[in-house]
């Protein structure tokens, strides 16, 4: 069963494009850099192609769920406000190998005069006055001060547009407002059944990636263009063992049940395994080919 606080998180999910991926991933390697490094691929190949949830569901093998989840959500917040949002851990000691995302909202300049007026940059609130006013860090020379505050608290992650810049003032945006990509969200979930069959009530259309699956070719990419305009998550199993095996233990041979349509999305594929980054790069990419 899903816990009610990842129950939570798959409510306020929203986006168009969803992966799952397991708690295992990375786990084959033993040498935790090596390890942060493929789990940075994830945060690079999720905002190469917009993917806007991962859900981490748990995988029996081995449960790294809780070091997934950090080393991805540290690659997608922007740089200048990392150290203050993540203290020092010992999770996050190889966090130097993880790619740059150079997405819309991890901008490269801190220089006030560079920005303009409805530029959107994402924040942390720093302080807020007896009187309910509040400042907001943005990589900027100073903190700005937040036009109509609305009980926001210390510490919490906003994004905001630029309203003014004499003085330098912002304004708070809602995300579904924000006209780019603007990173991925994260959600910790429990079994691959469970996930699913919640993703499924709530309008989710799912796509299996499985060696057992057809064979993803331009007919059925054609086929796949009318779904990808929608909520649409992908799924992934782990290097020891694809979706079949572990549905199978817990739902039988009704596990394609749980799935709208089933790919191989690397058919006739030269090697007798395909890692699970390389899985995840290669069905994202032909997917983007139809993706609205």
């Amino acid at each position: 069963m899903v816990g009610q606080s990842q129950e939570r998180d798959m409510k306020v999910a929203g986006g168009n494009l969803a992966i799952l991926i397991p708690s295992s991933f990375g786990s084959e390697e033993r040498d935790e850099r090596i390890r942060t490094y493929k789990i940075g691929q994830v945060a690079r190949a999720a905002s190469v192609f917009r993917v806007d949830d991962i859900y981490i569901y748990r995988d029996e093998d081995r449960d790294d769920s809780r070091l997934i989840d950090l080393v991805l959500r540290y690659a997608e917040t922007p740089q200048y406000l990392r150290k203050l949002l993540f203290p020092k851990r010992r999770e996050l000691k190889y966090a130097g190998v993880v790619p740059p995302l150079r997405t819309p909202h991890h901008p490269t300049t801190s220089d006030t005069s560079k920005t303009n007026i409805g530029d959107i940059r994402t924040g942390v609130v720093t302080k807020v006055g007896s009187d309910g006013s509040a400042w907001v860090e943005l990589g900027l020379e100073s903190p700005a001060p937040l036009r109509n505050p609305k009980g926001v608290k210390v510490g919490q992650r906003i994004d905001v547009r630029i309203f003014s810049k004499t003085p330098l003032t912002v304004e708070y945006i809602a995300r579904e407002h924000i006209p780019t990509y603007w990173g991925y969200r994260t959600h910790v979930c429990g079994p691959l059944h469970s996930t699913l069959s919640a993703l499924r009530s709530r309008g989710w259309w799912v796509l299996g990636t499985s060696r057992e699956g057809r064979p993803l070719d331009a007919n059925a990419l054609i086929a796949l263009k009318g779904h990808m305009s929608g909520r649409v998550c992908v799924v992934f199993g782990s290097q020891k063992r694809g979706i079949r095996e572990m549905l199978s233990a817990h739902v039988g041979d009704g596990w394609r049940q749980h799935f709208d349509e089933v790919l191989n999305t690397i058919p006739n594929q030269g090697t007798h395994t395909v890692r699970a980054e390389e899985a995840l790069m290669a069905t994202l990419a032909l997917l983007n080919i139809v993706r609205s």
